[in-house]
């Protein structure tokens, strides 16, 4: 597998993708998502210029196999009070590379790019709904930071 940092000559391959993403969101969870559109290239060029965006397209020959839109930014710890973090906005699998260990190396490839960054910590949200990904990164040892509570009203 090959990995790319994303660029606008990127919009064909992820962007597809990336609607594919919010429309599992939006079936699950449609109180909170609107109509799903596909992003336009003025905004996928707005989202990868975004300080501290980082993206990451891994490919197998040639196809895309997955991505991943992060965000590099610092934080207060007991560590630094510049403390970094690289924060996973989206990550997606294409579904016929699910199971195949692509998802792990995908993973790999963003703490590798965090640990570049100076980063302490690699944090993102999943979805209590989305049991897939929940026992996904389970498996590669993250563990469960905090848990947000809702009641809809």
């Amino acid at each position: 597998m090959k990995f790319k940092l994303i660029d606008k000559s990127s919009y064909e391959d992820v962007a597809p993708k990336s609607y594919e993403l919010t429309l599992s969101h939006t079936e699950k969870r449609p109180d909170l998502f609107g109509e799903p559109a596909l992003m336009t290239k003025k905004a996928f060029k707005n989202r990868i210029k975004v300080k501290g965006f980082v993206g990451i397209a891994a490919y197998e020959n040639d196809a895309l196999v997955g991505y991943c839109f992060c965000r590099i930014n610092s934080f207060r710890s007991k560590e630094s009070p510049e403390s970094k973090r690289l924060w996973i906005d989206e990550f997606f699998i294409c579904e016929e590379y699910r199971r195949q260990g692509y998802g792990t190396e995908l993973f790999e490839e963003i703490k590798r790019t965090a640990k570049a960054h100076g980063c302490f910590v690699v944090e993102f949200n999943v979805w209590q709904m989305n049991e897939t990904a929940q026992k996904f990164y389970d498996s590669l040892g993250c563990k469960n930071q905090r848990i947000i509570k809702e009641i809809t009203l």
